[in-house]
């Protein structure tokens, strides 16, 4: 988990605007230059439309899936694997990473053993933070941040918790130095992009699958005043061209494992049979079971707890729809939005449901959603290499179709020919289907129980 103690963190936040403060009124001064290491006060000019294709100042905001999050961490050698630091190479415009020094934050997971069972740990120690603490990003998307945060969030001088600080690591360095403190929608409207990529809602869907519930989500309602916000404020205050992802259905990740998947894996290592073993853990091969409920069903067998499994510990059915359509509403919101301003919708959802069903052959072989399938990462969440590469495809072909631009494909094949979760990478070796626990409590500080709305 990726803890800091507040007095810890208290000091590393001083430390750091020393440097910075340090650094920009000393030495730059010297040079007869300003703090400003990023030119953000000169207006983008043109409009959204003259600017289509116009990368000169490109901004992506977001969650971790914008950011670049891998392997349950925020790291400097996993972040340009991202979707968006691959577009930036296809189209050769520049993009400011906030690069997170070791191990990341939190600590990047690491494959030590693919089993049987997997063994997946975190490294150890804490990062000291940016590698680059006196470049302003211009990939601000925060991992973590649900649409709310997106617009609301600032900064803190002082962060006393663990969203705090990796808020602080990408978004109030060097601005706080600066005595600027922005959320992500100050920040793009600040920085006056002429192209501004936005994909942003993915966690107000996915606390449904940490907690089990459905009724965690953003409500539709709240959403839709959210959302109407964020796209009102983007026409009204830039003048990007702007590029804009929906939600995903998150009923498709290894983090949820199927229901007849951990029957058949519980009834093989206990003995006991599927249909007996349903009836006293409660799941019915339909269901999709969440890491709380993995633990759970672990306890049970082991005599620690009385079954069945909570509510908090699997989707049924009904819940599996009630989500899916909670999605459905939000995308409709956000095609309607991107519609009255102009943008360019880029329809993830649809793209990504279609690699579920029919997954590409690489280099002869079929990456799938499952765990260790070669799409997903360790932590059952966000994309591998490989999975990132795919996604930047989706939004450069549909740049391409909507905006003439000609940026070419990533040659998935070469990246997939070193990506190590790659399925012809990985050692021959039978692989439990279900996720870790110890991969899956990486992603408990981004997806908190308070955050439910």
């Amino acid at each position: 988990m990726f803890t800091i103690s507040t007095s810890r963190a208290t000091r590393m936040r001083s430390a750091w605007l020393r440097s910075i403060v340090f650094l920009c009124t000393t030495t730059l001064s010297l040079l007869g230059t300003g703090c400003n290491l990023f030119n953000s006060k000169t207006p983008a000019s043109g409009t959204p439309s003259s600017n289509a294709g116009n990368f000169t100042t490109t901004v992506f905001i977001g969650d971790s899936l914008t950011a670049g999050f891998q392997n349950g961490s925020l790291l400097d050698t996993e972040q340009p694997n991202g979707y968006a630091n691959l577009i930036a190479k296809q189209a050769g415009f520049q993009l400011a990473l906030p690069l997170i020094a070791p191990p990341g934050a939190p600590a990047v997971l690491q494959l030590v053993s693919v089993g049987p069972p997997p063994v997946i740990q975190q490294e150890s120690g804490v990062t000291i933070g940016r590698d680059n603490p006196t470049v302003q990003a211009t990939d601000l998307a925060v991992p973590g941040h649900f649409l709310t945060d997106l617009i609301n969030r600032e900064p803190s001088a002082i962060p006393t918790s663990n969203e705090e600080i990796i808020t602080d690591l990408v978004l109030g360095i060097p601005g706080l130095a600066e005595g600027e403190d922005y959320t992500q929608l100050g920040w793009a409207e600040h920085l006056s992009p002429t192209t501004l990529f936005v994909w942003i809602g993915s966690n107000d869907a996915l606390i449904a699958a940490k907690t089990g519930m459905p009724s965690s989500m953003t409500p539709v309602a709240q959403f839709t005043t959210e959302y109407t916000q964020l796209m009102q404020a983007l026409q009204t205050k830039t003048k990007a061209s702007l590029i804009v992802g929906n939600v995903p259905d998150i009923t498709l990740i290894p983090y949820l494992t199927p229901g007849t998947v951990v029957l058949a894996e519980f009834s093989a290592s206990s003995g006991i049979p599927v249909a007996q073993l349903s009836a006293t853990l409660g799941i019915q091969a339909t269901d999709l079971v969440n890491p709380n409920g993995i633990a759970q069903i672990q306890a049970i067998l082991a005599g620690k707890q009385a079954g069945p499994v909570s509510d908090g510990g699997f989707l049924s059915p009904a819940e599996i729809a009630t989500v899916q359509q909670t999605i459905q509403q939000y995308n409709a919101v956000i095609a309607a939005q991107v519609a009255a301003v102009g943008g360019t919708l880029v329809d993830i959802n649809t793209a990504l449901t279609q690699l579920h069903n029919n997954p590409p052959t690489i280099d002869g072989a079929t990456p799938s959603f499952a765990f260790l399938g070669g799409f997903f990462s360790l932590d059952g969440v966000h994309p591998t290499n490989t999975g990132y590469a795919l996604l930047a495809n989706i939004f450069i072909d549909r740049m391409n179709a909507a905006l003439s631009t000609k940026i070419p494909d990533i040659n998935v094949s070469a990246i997939a020919a070193t990506d190590p979760l790659f399925p012809p990478n990985l050692p021959k070796a039978a692989r439990r289907t279900h996720i870790p626990g110890a991969a899956a409590q990486s992603l408990d500080w981004m997806l908190k129980p308070h955050r439910q709305h």
